[in-house]
């Protein structure tokens, strides 16, 4: 299927949590897809050829990234190149070095406490206490929907370097934050004079409040095209 914006799901979440977001975009004229997860086991080089070749079939020009997706946006866009990519809460890849690992050092450390099952972590939303995890979620089928859908990673997820082509923060980009969750990557991003906005909200703020992040998705690529012209 051809789209003009293809949305990249954290591999925490799993693709469910965005259709509501790929929807709002559609509903504003932008026909938005949301790339779908290898089946398996997943690795960060599966899911990033992946990526590419959904990138590729779709033809998109524009490119949303949500939280742990964010790391692999700078290969990602090596690879395929596009017009403009908007950063959604996400992580991002350090500035200098050519690899990153897809987390920071304490989160590796919380993961690595997680319980396991066949060497698998359980599903994201059961990593945290459930009163608070549920409040992230706009209904409890939401919150049931994407736990039986998230993905079950193994720990080496979080442990094998990705590749991060040098200058790569110098692409046209933006980031879009919910609260201040990501001080680091807006501070990254501002230095970098990308476009930058922040809702009053939570990580999963593209879930609960579809239609204003598709709002403010679409005014930072325009943003983020305006300033690489």
């Amino acid at each position: 299927m051809t789209a003009d914006v293809l949305v990249l799901p954290s591999p925490l979440l799993g693709p469910a949590a965005y259709g509501p977001l790929a929807a709002a975009l559609a509903s504003r004229g932008s026909t938005a897809v949301v790339a779908g997860l290898p089946d398996g086991v997943l690795t960060p080089a599966a899911v990033l050829s992946g990526f590419a070749e959904q990138l590729v079939s779709s033809g998109a020009s524009l490119v949303v990234a949500h939280s742990n997706a964010g790391y692999l946006v700078p290969a990602l866009r090596a690879a395929v190149p596009v017009d403009a990519v908007v950063l959604v809460d996400a992580a991002l890849p350090p500035t200098a070095g050519t690899s990153t690992l897809l987390a920071p050092a304490q989160f590796g450390e919380f993961v690595a406490g997680l319980p396991q099952d066949g060497g698998l972590l359980p599903p994201w939303p059961l990593w945290w206490d459930p009163a608070d995890v549920a409040a992230l979620f706009p209904s409890s089928d939401w919150h049931e929907r994407v736990t039986a859908e998230a993905p079950r990673l193994p720990p080496s997820w979080f442990t094998t370097p990705v590749e991060v082509p040098v200058g790569w923060e110098a692409l046209p980009a933006a980031y879009l934050g919910f609260g201040g969750t990501y001080a680091e990557e807006l501070t990254l991003a501002r230095g970098e004079g990308w476009p930058v906005e922040v809702l009053d909200g939570h990580h999963l703020h593209l879930l609960a409040e579809p239609d204003a992040t598709a709002d403010a998705v679409l005014a930072l690529a325009r943003a983020a095209r305006a300033s690489s012209s």
